[in-house]
């Protein structure tokens, strides 16, 4: 596929011009925006959480530029975020009647079909019609193919890739943002101008009721996550007040959750370590100090997504049951970790329930929602985040009793995450008058199997999610933490996904 022909000497230059960059996460969107604007960004791999607008005059034009939020490359509309679609709408409040949005796809990895289903559905957020009003940016960052032509570049990229660019009919532009030159931006400022022409220039325009209603479903979620904040705050203050003599020599807590999402990076933030790999599907026992305080973690096998507990081992469920006899007499708490970044559905909510009640059905009150890796989160607060994913998730936090916290592995220096977190744990032990122990019984109840085609057709697993299937969604965090790692130059993602999958990829 060639890039379209320069048809647009004659277009005029706009005095104004309105941009959005749109694209997957870790597709270099903020090198294009730097480009185009002419400037250095010291935020250059700080993920975009959420829609960013810049103003700035470039070439004796005021231009307006939006970068919105990106969903894992991988990833379904259905298996991202609810704050994503959101923040994406909300990117044309920011900009209204954009003249053209930047599609920005890296070239570091293949192309595939799954990669094309995921910007198509993620993309006609805004309706089809956006096709008509985009421009592709096709971004890499070779160096020994900084003379290379553009042309074999996009042929090398396969065919699902050019579906894109017959979508964005033809406009497409490849950077090797090592090389960036001002040229390309005049070049791809008159194809922004051309663009524009065709459609008398008039922008793109998105339906009304859309935007009204998400901006409404925003200030609701604004609204209830301040309301949900200030509950969460008024209960640690009240226990801090009422529950002040008890202390502990020594803090024992379980680690509970599934595969991927993160346990390892959270023993490792608490503890300051670095956890070797564990292979042997065991509970691992870590110890350290935070603040002269002795802290033991058990970090148990995770489940695989979307799993019930009779699709899981019964290895690995004898595992999370003994959890509670590694650290005699019984854990003060449990952790139940989450991940940020990716929707909690209604089957993994089941999952989740499920899974915590080998345990025992009282589980629930020695119980804290960990998110992990906290600068994946959408939206400005964690409270939004919860608000915004709906009922599911708020159930969860709820059978919890409002109890939860973000860990972000990439700030293992701000101590106070870690403090707070620990500070919460010592309240809940004061708050309980005994501790989890082993519950006979509790491996499997009345609420612990989906046998009924009825049951998995509630749990969006009939002939959806079958077995062989869970390692593939496995795969797909592989490759987004294969991209994130690459993006921020960091091995600290695929080295603690690594360790969760080695543990269970023989579950």
């Amino acid at each position: 596929m060639e890039e379209r022909e320069d048809h647009h000497d004659n277009c005029p230059a706009f005095p104004e011009m309105k941009v959005i960059i749109i694209g997957s996460k870790a597709e270099y969107k903020r090198s294009a925006a730097n480009t185009i604007l002419g400037q250095e960004d010291c935020k250059m791999r700080e993920e975009i959480v959420k829609s960013e607008k810049t103003e700035r005059k470039v070439q004796n034009r005021s231009v307006t530029l939006v970068m919105t939020p990106g969903w894992w490359r991988s990833f379904t509309l259905a298996e991202s975020v609810k704050s994503l679609k959101m923040e994406i709408v909300h990117s044309l409040k920011l900009c209204p009647d954009p003249h053209a949005f930047l599609l920005v796809i890296n070239l570091h990895k293949t192309f595939t079909e799954m990669h094309l289903n995921s910007v198509v559905e993620h993309m006609e957020i805004l309706g089809e019609q956006i096709w008509n009003h985009t421009i592709l940016l096709l971004m890499y960052n070779d160096k020994t193919q900084r003379h290379a032509d553009n042309k074999k570049i996009i042929e090398r990229a396969g065919q699902e890739l050019d579906i894109v660019i017959k979508k964005c009919g033809n406009r497409v532009h490849v950077f090797n943002y090592t090389e960036s030159k001002g040229i390309n931006v005049e070049k791809l400022f008159h194809e922004i101008e051309s663009l524009a022409a065709e459609h008398e220039g008039q922008g793109f325009k998105i339906d009304s009721k859309l935007l009204e209603d998400m901006e409404e479903k925003r200030r609701t979620v604004k609204k209830r996550a301040e309301e949900r904040e200030i509950e969460a705050k008024t209960k640690m203050q009240t226990l801090k007040e009422r529950l002040t003599e008890k202390s502990f020599p020594e803090l024992r807590i379980v680690l509970m959750g599934g595969n991927i999402v993160g346990k390892s990076s959270v023993v490792n933030t608490i503890l300051k370590i670095k956890q070797e790999k564990n292979m042997s599907k065991k509970c691992v026992l870590s110890e350290g100090e935070v603040d002269k305080q002795t802290v033991i973690l058990i970090d148990t096998p995770g489940w695989w997504p979307y799993a019930s507990v009779k699709e899981t081992s019964e290895s690995v469920k004898q595992e999370i049951m003994s959890s509670v006899t590694c650290c005699p007499p019984g854990p003060h708490a449990v952790l139940l970790v989450l991940q940020s970044g990716v929707a909690f559905t209604e089957a993994q909510r089941r999952s989740v329930k499920e899974h915590m009640e080998l345990l025992g059905r009282d589980v629930w009150k020695y119980c804290i929602v960990v998110f992990s890796r906290g600068d994946w989160i959408v939206t400005p607060t964690i409270e939004e985040h919860i608000e915004s994913e709906g009922e599911d998730l708020q159930w969860l936090i709820n059978k919890c009793g409002n109890m939860y916290h973000v860990i972000n592995y990439m700030e293992q220096d701000d101590e106070k995450q870690v403090r707070e977190l620990i500070e919460k744990v010592v309240m809940m032990a004061r708050m309980n008058n005994d501790l989890l122990t082993p519950l006979e019984g509790a491996k499997e109840d009345s609420d612990s199997g989906w046998g009924s085609d009825q049951d998995k057709f509630e749990r969006g697993s009939l002939n959806l999610y079958p077995p062989e299937m869970h390692e593939d969604h496995v795969k797909k965090w592989l490759e987004n933490m294969e991209i994130v790692s690459d993006y921020r130059d960091s091995s600290k993602f695929s080295e603690d996904i690594s360790e969760d999958v080695t543990q269970n990829q023989n579950h």
